[in-house]
């Protein structure tokens, strides 16, 4: 049974790392100055999985 637990949280890592990088992309996308592009760029760089 830890097997089965070991693959579901490997499974749900990897959905939560998938969802924060889209949530990267599209502040990228919308941020209006290159500042703020600059200062999530760094945020996205310093993030622990």
């Amino acid at each position: 049974m830890s097997t089965a637990r070991t693959m579901i949280d490997r499974y749900r890592q990897r959905r939560m790392i998938s969802r924060q990088n889209r949530a990267i992309d599209r502040a990228l996308q919308v941020a209006p100055t290159q500042a703020m592009r600059d200062e999530i760029a760094i945020f996205a760089q310093h993030r622990v999985f």
